[in-house]
């Protein structure tokens, strides 16, 4: 999974199973992935892939995590998406139930938005990382002949 761009309203993410670009309401998303009891609040499912029915998680980078080895690479800039993704649902409120507290707002979730110094370094162009064009994300139900 892949996330290549990032609006204020849906997300930009190409499928690891097919390659498959899916355009994804942030309003279809929420932070939280239950497992028994316990809610991770790092992780955000997305929905099935339409191509595929691969489903595939966003990993919030954990608290106290170093610096990424390779600054600008695609896998720092897509850290950094994951996580501005992430802060955007909390902000909206858009909690599995099991982290959302009685009295409504986000409770303890940790949120790291992505500053206006960090988006002007290494987002100039808005919240997308540029791709290669031999690595389109393909259209679900598009031909690869």
């Amino acid at each position: 999974m892949a996330i290549h761009e990032v609006t204020s309203e849906d997300v930009l993410q190409r499928c690891a199973r097919c390659g498959s670009g899916n355009r994804l309401s942030l309003n279809s998303l929420e932070v939280g992935v239950a497992r028994r009891e316990d809610v991770d609040d790092g992780l955000v499912q997305l929905p099935p892939c339409p191509a595929c029915r691969s489903t595939e998680f966003l990993i919030r980078a954990a608290e106290g995590e170093p610096e990424h080895p390779a600054p600008g690479s695609f896998g720092h800039l897509h850290r950094l998406l994951v996580g501005h993704i992430h802060a955007e649902l909390v902000q909206r409120g858009r909690l599995h139930t099991g982290l959302k507290p009685k009295g409504g707002g986000a409770g303890k979730v940790v949120v790291r938005p992505l500053s206006q110094e960090t988006r002007e370094r290494w987002f100039p162009q808005g919240l997308r990382i540029a791709v290669p064009p031999d690595e389109q994300p393909r259209v679900p139900g598009e031909s690869s002949q």
